[in-house]
């Protein structure tokens, strides 16, 4: 991170797919943000607050997918904290999934506190988080953008030298780019916060500039 002191730790990769899960907090404060909830999550964030002596408010999933929600229900029955997703992703949140390629494991429905969409603010400690909508891998899919941190979360939207699948349900390449193009245009000192692997700078991602124009 490029501050002294970064408000993210990052508690993962956790469950089987090898998600990070973030816990947010500013020094000083007591209140936490947790974005994702994957598979093993539940475990990990609560002894990290009970660790820090903080409390979880605000579960925030950057899309629908199960292995970014399992153990979204589970956090926010220990802990009462709120669960926020964009309102696209929710109608397939608030239901119960299976994935595929586990099938074996189902997510139980979950209850979302907060619909949010394009715009929208999340604080923590007074931290001040801007929901960006970034849909292409979900259509609800979203990113997280503080600009006084330099710091984005950017879920399955774009990974180090990557993005996310468009080939899955929900898909779609046209948004994909709109959204990559969207994101290429952030500070190139933004510090990259993905869903799965390693973090990185818009900077260093020097593709996102070569993407094709569209009409936008």
């Amino acid at each position: 991170m490029q501050r002294d002191r970064s408000p993210v730790v990052n508690l993962g990769p956790v469950g089987p797919l090898a998600n990070n899960v973030y816990l947010v907090t500013v020094p000083g404060a007591s209140g936490a943000l947790v974005v994702d909830a994957p598979l093993g999550a539940a475990q990990v964030v609560l002894a990290a607050v009970r660790e820090r002596r903080l409390t979880l408010e605000t579960i925030v999933l950057t899309h629908a997918h199960w292995d970014h929600v399992a153990d979204a229900g589970q956090l926010e029955e220990a802990t009462g904290a709120a669960v926020m997703a964009h309102r696209l992703d929710v109608p397939a949140i608030s239901q119960p999934q299976r994935s595929a390629f586990f099938p074996q494991t189902e997510v139980p429905a979950i209850r979302v506190s907060r619909e949010l969409d394009e715009g929208d603010t999340i604080e923590v400690g007074g931290l001040r988080l801007v929901v960006m909508h970034t849909p292409g891998h979900t259509p609800g899919s979203l990113c997280l953008y503080s600009a006084e941190h330099d710091l984005l979360f950017s879920g399955d939207t774009l990974f180090a030298g990557s993005y996310g699948r468009v080939d899955l349900p929900g898909g779609d390449a046209a948004r994909m780019v709109e959204s990559l193009r969207r994101l290429a245009k952030l500070p190139e000192q933004t510090v990259v916060l993905p869903g799965h692997g390693p973090s990185m700078t818009i900077g260093a991602e020097g593709w996102l500039r070569r993407l094709p124009r569209g009409n936008g």
